[in-house]
């Protein structure tokens, strides 16, 4: 088996279709699709049986209780048997021709722990472009997942931390114990994160086959107190990550990325009350613990110097971060 796609399924009656269509399409790959039905009350059921039905070779239907997104994916990876593993979210879709050529370039080189590909955000029936990816990234040499994570977060920024366009060696991932954590939201950003840490060898391959779909109601379309205390949650993991590494270039990738998240976590907090200064302390704490000055990252050196005056700036320039979560623009 070269491919197994794992595609959680939750209250997507929608558009679990027009996914599901897309990957089914894809020729000329031995492939298992392990759909995970993670206890929907809709008719999504109804469409799952249909594809077992049409496709009882390629599918493997897994039906549990709901425990979220990362529960599904994680017991998707329990089942795999497939040499790569693709995580495919059910309201999204793909190009199966572009997904076929990006799979086969990908796979030509010698255990590639992370094969790394692209997207387009799709809103409301229109396409966007690729998304940016620095010429760095671009040139197509194999990197450490260190030096990868190190050149996505240089000047110009380019981490991603979404894993649906991506592919993953499976003996990689159960060798490192490599699973998404439970009970929280943005769990990209960590396993992505801890899986460019782990990797011997990641290569960026310019094909975007994925599409994203922004939608108003999906799981990241909001702000809350969930969605605030998870990013929090996910940096002081990667606080303790930073301290067990010994490469000085992994100490500054995360060092970058961890305050990036936490700054994050301040204005939002901020925006909820602005009498409490409980994020702005622990943000100067984690400053100074991971040497921020060290990135050269001026927004965050400002930052930590005031509060206040980050606030002004931000604003003069447009660069304000709120709660209301905006709608990336094509």
């Amino acid at each position: 088996m070269e491919l197994s796609i794992i595609v959680p399924i939750y209250m997507v009656e929608e558009y679990l279709e027009e996914c599901l269509v897309s990957l089914y399409k894809i020729e000329g790959i031995k492939k298992e699709i392990i759909l995970v039905n993670d206890g929907s009350l809709d008719n999504s059921y109804l469409i799952i049986e249909k594809f077992k039905k049409k496709y009882p070779e390629e599918t493997v239907v897994i039906e549990k209780e709901n425990g979220g997104l990362s529960s599904a994916r994680n017991l998707g990876i329990n089942v795999a048997k497939g040499e790569y593993i693709s995580f495919i979210d059910s309201d999204d879709f793909i190009d199966p021709i572009i997904f076929r050529d990006f799979f086969k370039e990908g796979t030509k080189e010698s255990e590639i722990d992370i094969i790394v590909g692209n997207m387009r955000y799709y809103i409301e029936g229109e396409k966007g472009t690729s998304l940016f990816r620095s010429s760095q990234i671009k040139a197509g040499k194999i990197f450490t997942g260190i030096d990868f994570l190190s050149e996505t977060l240089n000047k110009p920024k380019c981490f991603r931390e979404e894993v649906v366009d991506d592919l993953y060696r499976r003996d990689f991932l159960i060798k490192n114990n490599l699973y998404f954590m439970e009970g929280i939201l943005h769990e990209d950003s960590l396993f992505t994160t801890l899986a460019y840490i782990k990797a011997k060898k990641i290569k960026y391959f310019d094909y975007a086959f994925y599409f994203y779909r922004q939608r108003i109601g999906g799981i990241m379309s909001v702000v809350t107190e969930h969605s605030l205390n998870s990013l929090e949650k996910i940096s002081f993991i990667l606080r303790d990550e930073y301290f067990k590494i010994d490469s000085k270039l992994g100490r500054i990738a995360l060092s970058k990325l961890i305050l990036s998240f936490y700054k994050v976590i301040v204005y939002r907090r901020y925006e909820k009350n602005k009498n409490d200064k409980t994020y702005y302390k622990k943000f100067r704490k984690l400053y100074k613990e991971l040497s921020g000055w060290r990135n050269k990252v001026y927004n965050e050196d400002i930052l930590f110097v005031s509060l206040t005056l980050s606030l002004i700036l931000r604003k003069l320039v447009n660069k304000e971060i709120t709660n209301k979560q905006k709608i990336p623009k094509l």
